[in-house]
């Protein structure tokens, strides 16, 4: 499972790569560190709105709930969802047919266990450029939106820094974001690209020990070991 994402990409890169522009851009502040069991709110992009990027709460509550992020998320962790969460539990099979999204992010982060300690990763795009995750979404009770990640196996290379879990986020190539985001699908092509992620290009950076430690905000983004 995947609970740090990151984004630190500037809103004008994100546009130029995507070809999108944000509905609020004067809300969208480049992040380090997107900590999943923190409410916090994530770029989407939604199958009700294709052609704008919009914010989500990460981690998935049913649709129109009434009550706050982390009542729900105390009881039920939907930061990452599963095909088969989404084809056995009625209220993620709903989401799944009718509200997915595309999650912008720049990076994530995986944890290898070695020689008895943790080590965290942020995994990017070879290119370094920002990059669609697979996600669904519900739209509460006061309107806001509210998303997860959709994992999926590890490939050989994720796996290889990540292996407190065999689960990783689905990146959708810009190629296939029109499939993933289609009103009218075929189901099985979802599920293929689930069972199947595209094949893209990544690279891994171990992170200093220092970097998630509470003092974060006066950490340099670049304190990375090389």
């Amino acid at each position: 499972m995947i609970y740090k994402l990151s984004n630190v990409a500037e809103r004008t890169e994100i546009e130029e790569e995507f070809g999108l522009h944000f509905k609020y851009p004067h809300l969208y502040t480049p992040s380090a560190i997107i900590d999943g069991f923190k409410e916090t709110n994530i770029s989407v992009v939604t199958t009700e709105d294709k052609h704008k990027i919009s914010f989500a709460i990460w981690g998935l509550m049913p649709q129109d709930f009434k009550e706050d992020w982390h009542i729900f998320q105390n009881n039920a962790n939907t930061l990452n969802v599963q095909l088969q969460d989404l084809e056995r539990v009625k209220w993620m099979k709903e989401s799944f047919t009718k509200r997915r999204c595309l999650i912008i992010v720049s990076g994530f982060y995986t944890h290898l266990l070695k020689n008895g300690k943790m080590h965290t990763y942020y995994v990017s795009l070879e290119n370094e450029k920002p990059f669609y995750l697979a996600g669904v979404y519900n739209v509460l009770e006061d309107g806001f939106q509210c998303c997860a990640l959709v994992m999926a196996k590890t490939n050989a290379f994720v796996s290889s820094y990540h292996d407190i879990s065999d689960l990783a986020p689905i990146i959708i190539p810009k190629a296939h974001a029109d499939l993933w985001l289609a009103n009218e699908f075929d189901i099985d092509n979802l599920k293929d690209i689930i069972n199947n992620p595209p094949e893209v290009k990544l690279k891994a950076h171990l992170m200093a020990d220092e970097f998630f430690k509470d003092t974060i905000p006066a950490i340099p983004f670049y304190t990375l070991i090389f």
